[in-house]
């Protein structure tokens, strides 16, 4: 048993770490508020899409703004309502918000005020590395102010938001996969694995290969039914179907039924209240009931703790001791990152890390369970999207690229919206662009704008009359603009004695996947500072950064790269609120 002087030595590491994320929340909540004077929505596609939903609609009203795809009738005329081509949980998350304030919801303020809480979380996930409290703390002030989640939480607008929901979904799915596989950071000779995976057995025996087999066979019958036109309710059905055999393979795989948890907590606060708010809106009557129900099931709870406290108790720690296992947490890890896939599609090709780490024992387990918690989420964004487009992929992202490659960005009407081609060009965006130094013009397109140092010839820093240098805003370089990044190489220092750790691998082919993904997109993510789209794998790049400060030992380095970073991003910040970006 450990000692009492132990025990306390302890509590006081977890109350200190505590007190260490709320303050970074603060002090990133604070830095958020005061760099951003001019507090508007200039783009409302998300309240919009959740105002609309609490009106029974599918459709928003035609903004008269960029990325929506109009609605037309019988005669090919606009019927005043269009499609916005995003993944619908930034919308979702607002609508708690938006029931309230509703177009007048401020997602700026909520994106300062989010974009903070995932510092916290960041720290939280670097905890369940086996890094330095020096390395997590400044290493979680990279993530806050180094990087372009600064930008992304004082621009705040659609495209910023849809960032910042799903940052934090994912820094969640990554903390719970580190926090049950504590060895995942741990280097150890690839042979070890190798032999791991000779050894491996087909986790959940025959029921498992049954339950993937009909989870398959379901997912081409959906596929086969969209493309017939099959009425939304219907399809809505045959989702909701498909939910089953997913929570039953987690069962079966993991063989204990308390891995049901996490989809029972997923399906209460992630689908059942905002439905609530969808459903209230339409009927004053339903909210009377519901919260009839809340008021009879709080008294329920507090007779039974009355009248036999010890049950309560007993129930409440068996809920927990299921939710907490490992298998449970697994699958969690799986929900969130689903969840976040909702928010930003290209996410989906980090999945391999959760292969790589989390509860389960062995890479197919982990795989299957959070591949399982994972399906939910995916399942209910194709039926939304169905709801929404009459597709179940969204067809206003080839509307816009129609309407969009006319922009003289270096886009290629003969190419297809993600095609392998746009790599190299979009490479040099993302490694290699600079800011614009001693510019000629002021202006959102390459070479085309207002003229500058018309007036005047003395250049200042920010001075949007006559700049000395100037974001470019078609992206720049992630290692320019948060150069804090060159330490990530380093988290492979192992290798050189013939180890590798899981972790370290896992995140960098979800770094890559995602990276390579976005690179194939037509568009990097324009009028910005930095590259927004680094925001999809920094999570993953996070751990890197981490593990690679721990295992140079060269502390002072790191310290400066972080102090670089910030100052370039805030250099790049000011910039933005300056021009109204």
């Amino acid at each position: 048993m450990p000692r009492a002087a132990d025990t306390t030595t302890a509590d006081a590491a977890d109350w200190g770490a505590i007190l260490f994320g709320l303050g970074l929340v603060l002090l990133c909540l604070v830095v958020y508020y005061i760099s951003q004077p001019n507090r508007t929505n200039p783009y409302l596609h998300f309240v919009l899409q959740a105002q609309s939903w609490l009106d029974g609609q599918t459709s928003i009203p035609t903004p008269g703004y960029q990325d929506v795809m109009p609605i037309l009738d019988s005669a090919g005329q606009s019927t005043g309502r269009g499609i916005i081509p995003f993944p619908p949980l930034p919308a979702w998350v607002l609508l708690p918000f938006v029931a309230v304030w509703h177009v007048s919801t401020n997602e700026q303020l909520l994106a300062t005020i989010f974009a903070a809480v995932d510092v916290g979380i960041s720290y939280w996930m670097l905890g369940k590395l086996p890094v330095r409290r020096s390395v997590r703390l400044s290493t979680s002030i990279f993530l806050g102010l180094g990087s372009v989640l600064w930008y992304a939480a004082a621009i705040g607008t659609t495209w910023f938001w849809a960032h910042i929901v799903a940052l934090g979904c994912l820094l969640l799915s990554i903390g719970l996969a580190l926090s049950v596989d504590r060895d995942a950071a741990e280097p150890c000779p690839p042979t070890d694995a190798i032999a791991a995976i000779r050894k491996m057995r087909w986790p959940g025996g025959w029921w498992s290969v049954v339950l993937l087999g009909a989870l398959g066979i379901s997912g081409e019958l959906l596929v086969v039914l969209a493309g017939a036109g099959t009425p939304v309710a219907w399809l809505t059905v045959l989702g909701v179907a498909m939910c089953a055999p997913a929570a039953a393979l987690a069962v079966v795989v993991a063989g204990r039924t308390g891995v049901l948890a996490p989809f029972a907590v997923a399906v209460v606060v992630v689908a059942g209240v905002p439905a609530l708010f969808i459903a209230a809106a339409q009927s004053a009557t339903l909210i009377e009931v519901v919260d009839a129900l809340l008021a009879a099931a709080i008294v329920a709870l507090w007779w039974l703790s009355r009248r036999n406290g010890a049950a309560v108790d007993r129930a409440l720690a068996s809920f927990w001791a299921a939710v907490s296992a490992p298998e449970s947490v697994q699958v969690a890890a799986g929900i969130f990152f689903g969840l976040a896939v909702t928010s930003r599609l290209t996410i989906l090709f980090g999945f391999p890390f959760l292969i790589l780490v989390g509860g389960g024992g062995t890479w197919l387990r982990r795989g299957i369970l959070a591949g399982a918690g994972a399906a939910v989420p995916i399942l209910t964004l194709l039926i939304v999207t169905y709801a929404t487009s009459g597709h179940l992929f969204n067809p206003a992202y080839d509307y816009l690229y129609h309407l969009e490659v006319g922009y003289p960005l270096g886009y290629n009407s003969d190419w297809s919206i993600t095609d392998l081609r746009y790599i190299p060009q979009n490479l040099v965006i993302m490694l290699f662009q600079a800011p614009q130094i001693m510019p000629d013009m002021r202006g959102v397109y390459p070479g085309q704008g207002e003229p500058v140092c018309v007036v005047n010839t003395a250049r200042g820093l920010f001075d949007a009359g006559c700049p000395l240098a100037m974001p470019n805003a078609i992206g720049m370089s992630i290692l320019l603009t948060s150069p804090a990044y060159l330490v990530a190489p380093f988290a492979w220092l192992p290798a050189r004695l013939r180890r590798l750790d899981r972790a370290t691998v896992g995140a960098t082919i979800a770094v890559l996947g995602i990276a390579v993904v976005n690179l194939m997109h037509f568009s990097q993510g324009w009028v910005q500072f930095g590259y927004r789209f680094s925001n999809d794998f920094a999570p993953f790049a996070l751990i890197l950064v981490a593990l690679g400060a721990n295992r140079i030992r060269r502390f002072r380095l790191f310290l400066v790269l972080v102090a670089a970073s910030v100052a370039i991003n805030f250099w790049g910040v000011m910039w933005g609120t300056t021009l109204g970006w």
